[in-house]
């Protein structure tokens, strides 16, 4: 109860000092907005360079899978002819090979795990790099328009804008210049 009363006596004071002594902000003039729109996910969807990006993916994808399917196939076998010894061997020698296999499998699978993390990792930062040309071309389009504020239609509240505030075009059609493609070094 006394930390209430304490809490809500701190919380007056401190209402009453911001409206008592107007701060430096409130006196401030602040420029006339100037606003423009960017869809910067049609910008990753459409440009050049995050095309060319999911390209390389895919490729990367699929000589994995295919990777995968190998070892895969080559694990069945060695399960298949491990079952096939188990009538033939003594229950300790089975139990070794069984072993052995169980140990196999675990470092295909922690090798499965190490690769899908290093592709995945060497893909986010080439998109990584794609976004990072996207905020300076954005910043230097303001920059010589004057635009003062530049919202991503994808992540604000943008219920309505004029089309001709929306720069998205001009971001790809520059960023296409800038940064034609990523080359992505695949990890082996």
């Amino acid at each position: 109860m006394v930390r209430r009363i304490v809490i809500t006596t701190l919380a007056a004071l401190a209402l009453a000092q911001l409206t008592a002594v107007p701060g430096a902000w409130a006196q401030r003039k602040f420029p006339t907005p100037v606003i423009a729109v960017v869809d910067i996910q049609a910008v990753m969807q459409t440009a050049e360079a995050p095309k060319g990006i999911r390209a390389q993916m895919q490729k990367a994808q699929a000589g994995f899978q295919q990777g995968l399917q190998g070892k895969n196939d080559e694990l069945k076998k060695l399960d298949q002819d491990l079952q096939a010894q188990r009538s033939v061997l003594a229950p300790e020698a089975f139990q070794q090979r069984q072993r052995e296999f169980e140990q196999k499998v675990a470092d295909a699978q922690r090798e499965v795990q190490e690769r899908r993390g290093k592709l995945d990792s060497v893909f986010n930062n080439a998109f990584q790099e794609v976004e990072a040309a996207v905020v300076q071309i954005v910043n230097q389009m303001a920059k010589e328009s004057g635009t003062t504020l530049v919202l991503n239609k994808g992540a604000a509240i943008v219920l309505y804008s004029q089309p001709d505030l929306d720069i998205t075009q001009e971001v790809i059609k520059r960023l296409n210049a800038k940064l034609p493609s990523v080359a992505v070094a695949i990890p082996k």
